[in-house]
C-alpha cells in the first residue's frame, strides 16, 4: 500500500498526474513527504500543499490531535513538526 492512498482523493488527484515533483520543483514526492509525516507520529492525513520550499502535511496523530510536518521538498529534511 503506498502512502498516498490514504490521502482523500481529493487531494491526491488534483489534474497534475504523476507524484508532483515536477509541478513543485521539488526532488521529494508527495508521497515520500506522507511517509515522512508518517513517521513523525502522524496516522490521519487531512492536507498536503506545497509551501515556500517545502511540503507541508497536515493531519491527526493516533490520538486525534492535529499534527502539522514540513517536510523539505529537495533534501527530505523535516523542518518543523507542530503538534
Amino acid at each position: 500500500m503506498i502512502a498516498a492512498a490514504s490521502v482523500s482523493p481529493a487531494l491526491a488527484d488534483r489534474g497534475r498526474g504523476g507524484d508532483d515533483r515536477s509541478f513543485a520543483g521539488f526532488e521529494i514526492s508527495r508521497a515520500t513527504a506522507v511517509d515522512t509525516a508518517r513517521a513523525q507520529g502522524m496516522r490521519e492525513v487531512l492536507k498536503v500543499e506545497a509551501r515556500r520550499g517545502v511540503w507541508r502535511v497536515e493531519g491527526r496523530d493516533t490520538g486525534g490531535q492535529r499534527l502539522e510536518v514540513d517536510v523539505d521538498g529537495f533534501s527530505g529534511a523535516v523542518v518543523k513538526v507542530e503538534r
